[in-house]
């Protein structure tokens, strides 16, 4: 049976309401802008789709860091203390599956809010509909809005700007280990390097298998040689049958080892095969 599409943005959107604060998991991207005094920092992480549970408690979060509480003296007349008060509307759109909106309720001083992604997907059965999570860019703005109005002028605070930042939801994917058309190559000849790559697709007719990369898809091939502890990038190639198949020519100057890697597309997570040696005569 077919996933419902509708899914997509409703596991999401569900998130999106719960505003929780968390362990963290690594920072994929951030930004950070500063208006007035008033400092806001987007941090979104990517998410690994994948069959089963993915949860990341601090998927997105907003951090506001405001001036400090100040006494309101006007004309010798303290009229008390007066903090920064702001509150946020966190919008998220791109893939399917990153549609949502969150308000973030009015907050006195500094603070942050989290957004969390938590979802099970799963495979349809002949009496289940299954679920799944779309790959892509997840395009996060949060329009932040602050202010403190104060008899002392100089205290006024009254801003609002916005701070976007952008994470991604991407498939696994595996590179087979390459083919070598020879063991040892003559120093300055070529071997033949070839593969295959596939990756975890998730569609409504397709759940979590993996599939052939697109035809055009870009594979890099690396070298290392021998003694050294440092890959290098030494040609790049490009998915040439339905299979998810390459094959690339480099020219051997010194005994090392090949690998072929699928680097991070916004779909994509990056992948490197385990490697081959090839000699040098």
């Amino acid at each position: 049976m077919r996933t419902p599409a509708r899914f997509l943005a409703a596991a999401v959107a569900a998130t999106l309401g719960l505003g929780l604060l968390s362990t963290t998991a690594q920072a994929n991207d951030s930004t950070t802008v500063k208006h007035q005094g008033v400092t806001a920092k987007l941090t979104v992480h990517d998410v690994k789709n994948k069959l089963g549970t993915m949860s990341d408690k601090h998927w997105v979060t907003l951090t506001v860091k405001t001036p400090a509480a100040a006494h309101d003296v006007a004309d010798g007349i303290d009229f008390g203390v007066k903090s920064v008060s702001w509150y946020a509307l966190i919008t998220v759109t791109g893939a399917k599956s990153c549609n949502g909106s969150a308000a973030v309720p009015t907050k006195t001083g500094s603070g942050s809010y989290a957004i969390p992604f938590k979802v099970k997907s799963k495979r349809s059965t002949s009496t289940t509909i299954g679920t799944y999570v779309t790959s892509g860019a997840c395009k996060v703005s949060a329009k932040v809005s602050a202010y403190r109005y104060a008899s002392n002028p100089a205290l006024d605070v009254d801003t609002d700007f916005t701070v976007k930042a952008t994470g991604y939801i991407r498939s696994a994917v595996k590179v087979t280990t390459p083919h070598r058309s020879a063991t040892s190559v003559k120093k300055n000849h070529t071997v033949t390097l070839s593969g295959s790559a596939t990756y975890q697709k998730a569609s409504p007719t397709v759940s979590y298998k993996y599939k052939p990369l697109a035809k055009g898809t870009k594979v890099t091939i690396q070298f290392r040689a021998k003694g050294s502890k440092t890959w290098k990038s030494v040609k790049t190639v490009k998915v040439t049958g339905s299979k998810g198949h390459w094959s690339a020519k480099v020219k051997v100057t010194k005994t090392g080892s090949y690998r072929a890697v699928v680097k991070a597309t916004s779909k994509l997570q990056t992948k490197a095969s385990s490697s081959v040696v090839v000699k040098k005569k």
